[in-house]
């Protein structure tokens, strides 16, 4: 094998690994709209909107989620 082509796959692979890196942290800044906005039920984050679930009863994270189920056995 050539050190060329061993750069060129080290390198592509660096390549793949920002641009995942980029949209991870992308994904988890959250994004303002209008006067419509979903928000965490638990801690009040704003949340990025989903053409699936929207309104009441979204969670932001897996510990928001913990919270509020331990809220419900009180």
């Amino acid at each position: 094998m050539h050190r060329s082509w061993l750069r060129t796959k080290v390198n592509e692979s660096k390549e793949k690994v920002a641009q995942r890196v980029t949209e991870r942290a992308k994904s988890l800044v959250p994004v303002q709209r209008g006067a419509e906005t979903d928000s965490c039920m638990v801690c009040g984050r704003t949340m990025r909107q989903t053409a699936v679930v929207r309104g009441e009863g979204r969670v932001c994270s897996p510990a928001c989620a913990r919270k509020w189920a331990e809220g419900l056995k009180d």
